[in-house]
């Protein structure tokens, strides 16, 4: 007697059903590897620009003022140079008596230009010190420009070829990776300019149009410098060593 078994159902493989699921699956997870990346981002962002809780741990008690010798010697302890007497210090105000001042010494070089900012922005006033340390490396001067990274980048490349086609020595630092963005505002704000390793300038100016005049309006900015002679110069020179 001959049976009948039912038949049985084969499944079978269809190649297009496989590259169709392909691309759904490579979206599905460029989605997921996108939304880790702008999690982390934001992440880092937010740490980075979240104000640290700044504690007072200890308190130090005043044992002598400011007129006292100890002072000094303490603030050498502290800072690094000793404090040297014998200096000459003038106040500059605003970029009406700063920028002036600060070119005149460019133009003045014999051997040496060090110049150290933080923002150095194209303008007006970038195109003139630019121009100045152009032309005192054209003039056999050793002229060195170190800018950071973040604080220079609204300076435009042919500022850099101006200076760097006169041999000007450039150093840009400290660029932003994906793997410091939560240091990203540790820079160093620190300006210096040093010529010929006797006239020294430092305070808050950076080099912007933003910066110039007389703090005339709320766009123009208001800020100190100070021009140094003496001894206290070559402990600035030191600072690039």
């Amino acid at each position: 007697m001959r049976q009948h078994h039912a038949a049985t159902p084969v499944r079978t493989h269809r190649p297009d059903q496989d590259n169709r699921d392909r691309p759904l699956g490579l979206k599905r997870f460029s989605i997921i590897l996108v939304s880790v990346a702008v999690t982390v981002a934001v992440g880092l962002f937010i740490l980075n620009i979240s104000p640290g809780e700044q504690r007072i741990t200890e308190r130090i008690e005043h044992h002598y003022g400011v007129a006292d010798p100890q002072f000094q010697r303490s603030m050498g302890v502290l800072l690094g140079p000793p404090l040297v007497d014998g200096n000459r210090v003038d106040t500059l105000q605003n970029g009406k008596q700063i920028f002036p001042s600060m070119l005149a010494a460019i133009h003045s070089a014999k051997k040496s230009v060090t110049f150290e900012t933080y923002i150095y922005w194209s303008g007006t006033v970038g195109k003139k010190f630019a121009t100045a340390l152009a032309e005192r490396a054209k003039s056999g001067v050793h002229v060195h420009l170190l800018l950071d990274w973040v604080g220079s980048n609204k300076m435009d490349q042919n500022l850099l070829d101006l200076m760097g086609t006169a041999g000007v020595e450039i150093e840009k630092y400290h660029p932003p990776k994906w793997y410091t963005l939560s240091k990203l505002n540790n820079r160093t704000h620190r300006k210096l300019l040093v010529v010929d390793g006797k006239i020294g300038f430092t305070g808050g100016v950076g080099i912007a149009d933003e910066w110039d005049g007389n703090a005339q309006d709320p766009d123009h900015w208001r800020d100190t410098h100070f021009r140094v002679e003496g001894p206290a110069v070559a402990q600035m020179q030191a600072a690039f060593t």
